[in-house]
């Protein structure tokens, strides 16, 4: 008889206290229970009725949530032997950074990485929900549509303020070399003289977001004129009443990553819900309740008309999307934030 599934939600502090009580990595390991650590909020809400209590009920584990995902607290638990995490949703290039080391190499025998897009999986993480940072340009502003990056810096033909994120990683030195005409093949490893000298050409027309929420907001408000934003933040804002239309023309496309904490102490539980995970039904549910899309492209979610608007996973989406290099900002993350850090404060 299979056990009852419970899904737990901790507090940090609770969640502190038993990192700090010993029971280091394997102790516990018994295959009955796993700690998934996510972002929290509604987005973890729908990975444990999408993905979670589906696989805990099959496999009878009982499944403890944890939030939010922390790099340092990750590190924390590994150098110290104490490790109570078992799974964990990371950006994608931290499973390519610290494969090894902070996360497990995975066993892809019984995952089929071939339904995939390229580039999106390593052999520390598989994707399960794709999304694209993306121009949006006000409708109600501009009577005809820009079509790709090099509108964004047309501040004759598209007048008006600009939203950028705030940090290296968050696509705008992508955007910037496209639009200077660097081909997306040729597009890593990034110039970042290159990229910054075409941001100062609009430097003067820039307005930052730190958070996505500050993006859709934005929007939502009316208070800029064009952005780059997460697909996601822009279907919310649609839905809310904004007249902002998304460019799919060199979408920068992302996703978000699962992996297994190094030295899981339940490592064929983590290794069982990762399989589960990579399966295109859960990555269907789960993209019916979240603004994202599934990574493996042969889900075939139910969505209404706005959710399908902002499916990157569909077909004409894909084609002209340009894959995020993960071991780029794998490898060169810090470097790139000192040089923004430098250039946006300057």
């Amino acid at each position: 008889m299979r056990s009852t599934t419970k899904i737990l939600a901790l507090s940090a502090t609770a969640a502190l206290a038993l990192s700090g009580c010993g029971g280091g990595g394997g102790e516990s390991g018994d295959g009955s229970q796993l700690t998934f650590a996510s972002y929290g909020s509604e987005y973890q809400d729908a990975q444990n009725d999408s993905l979670l209590t589906p696989w805990a009920e099959e496999a009878g584990v009982t499944v403890t949530n944890d939030s939010p995902t922390s790099y340092p607290r990750i590190a924390q638990m590994v150098d110290a032997g104490q490790v109570t995490w078992d799974v964990v949703d990371t950006e994608p290039f931290y499973p390519v950074a610290n494969c090894g080391t902070y996360v497990e190499e995975l066993d892809f025998s019984n995952i089929d990485t071939s339904q995939f897009p390229e580039g999106t999986w390593s052999d520390c993480s598989i994707p399960f929900a794709q999304y694209a940072t993306i121009m949006v340009y006000d409708a109600e502003q501009f009577a005809q549509a820009p079509q790709d990056f090099e509108a964004f810096f047309d501040v004759e033909a598209y007048p008006g303020t600009r939203l950028v994120p705030n940090w290296a990683g968050g696509g705008a030195l992508e955007v910037a070399l496209l639009a200077d005409g660097v081909a997306p093949e040729e597009l890593y490893p990034l110039d970042l003289d290159r990229a910054f000298a075409k941001l100062d050409t609009i430097r003067d027309h820039l307005q930052f977001w730190d958070t996505s929420s500050e993006s859709q907001q934005a929007l939502e408000d009316g208070t800029v004129d064009l952005a780059l934003v997460w697909s996601g933040r822009a279907y919310e804002a649609e839905l809310n009443g904004s007249t902002f239309e998304p460019v799919w023309q060199d979408a920068l496309l992302a996703w978000a990553s699962l992996s297994i904490i190094k030295d899981s102490p339940n490592l064929e539980a983590a290794q069982s819900l990762i399989e589960y995970a990579a399966q295109a039904e859960p990555q269907a549910r789960f993209a019916e309740r979240q603004p994202y899309s599934p990574a493996n492209l042969e889900a075939q979610p139910e969505l209404d008309e706005v959710q399908e608007k902002y499916n990157v996973a569909a077909p004409e989406v894909q084609d002209q999307a340009i894959v995020t290099d993960v071991q780029y900002w794998a490898d060169h993350n810090d470097e790139a934030n000192e040089a923004w850090t430098a250039w946006s404060t300057s």
